[in-house]
């Protein structure tokens, strides 16, 4: 009984990982002992059913913990919208320094640069074609229900990838918000029929994306374990520098300058806190 208490709990925590940017819930799944058995878990059927408790009492943490989680960031952003992005983004900053470890120097080959540029270059491109114009609440919904899909899929990725916030991903293609909102509609009742059409087809994407990605970073850590955290680096330092260069663009005043950055530092320093917490 105390060890499902305290597996709730552990999913509770990651759960509140997985909804704010920049806090990896794969990171804290690795660092209560549990991200292999559920990786080995949701990659396997044979795997899956033997432990099907612990997949339970776990998820059951992780959902408690994004309904609670979503309704204060949906107060947050609507109250203090700059000051919550850039709180929310100073949290991802850390991130990136475990990551680089993972990295050695005899890993940093032609090859391998050659690859991580040209996955820059393809973000690069992807935030010029601004794909987070797509969450306009007036466009097709077949549109949106494929873009929820993709949304679904990313985040499933998050969740399997150490070191990649799944919050981050949907903040840089603009869907952060809206699947927020919907969350939190569901616990107060609000809206939703909107909130249902959101989430049916993020989670289509979660449930597909979790047993792809599971199997190939299975693969990918086994047979190019460097390369793959090299470019986990890329990305998580991309998303950071768009995410600020998106933010200060909504900036007006030298004083919410001045308080954006501060509340950087806050997110930075609430990492570092946060890390100590749950080694």
């Amino acid at each position: 009984m105390i060890n499902n208490i305290k597996l709730f709990i552990q999913g509770f925590i990651v759960g509140l990982g997985k909804i704010m940017p920049g806090v990896s819930g794969s990171v804290m799944a690795i660092s209560f002992g549990i991200y292999e058995k559920l990786i080995a878990s949701l990659s396997s059927i044979k795997i899956f059913k033997q432990n099907i408790k612990f997949i339970f009492i776990l998820f059951g943490g992780i959902g408690l913990a994004i309904l609670i989680g979503s309704n204060a960031i949906k107060y947050l952003l609507a109250n203090y919208y700059i000051k919550t992005l850039m709180f929310m983004i100073g949290m991802m900053i850390p991130g990136i320094i475990p990551l680089i470890k993972n990295v050695k120097n005899k890993d940093i080959n032609f090859k391998n640069i050659l690859l991580c540029l040209s996955f820059f270059i393809g973000l690069f491109l992807l935030e010029i074609l601004n794909f987070h114009s797509s969450s306009t609440l007036d466009e097709p919904y077949f549109h949106t229900f494929l873009s929820l899909i993709l949304c679904g899929l990313l985040d499933a990725a998050s969740t399997v990838i150490p070191g990649i916030s799944g919050s981050a991903l949907l903040m840089l293609v603009g869907y952060y918000e809206r699947i927020i909102t919907a969350l939190a509609n569901l616990l107060t009742f609000t809206d939703l029929l909107n909130s249902i059409l959101t989430l049916i087809p993020f989670f289509i994407g979660i449930a597909i994306g979790i047993v792809l990605t599971s199997k190939l970073i299975t693969y990918l850590f086994k047979h190019h374990r460097a390369l793959t955290y090299m470019l986990i680096i890329v990305f998580s330092s991309f998303s950071i520098f768009a995410l600020l260069s998106n933010t200060f663009s909504l900036i007006t005043t030298v004083g919410e300058t001045i308080s954006g950055i501060l509340f950087l530092c806050l997110g930075v320093i609430s990492t570092k806190v946060l890390e100590k917490f749950i080694k």
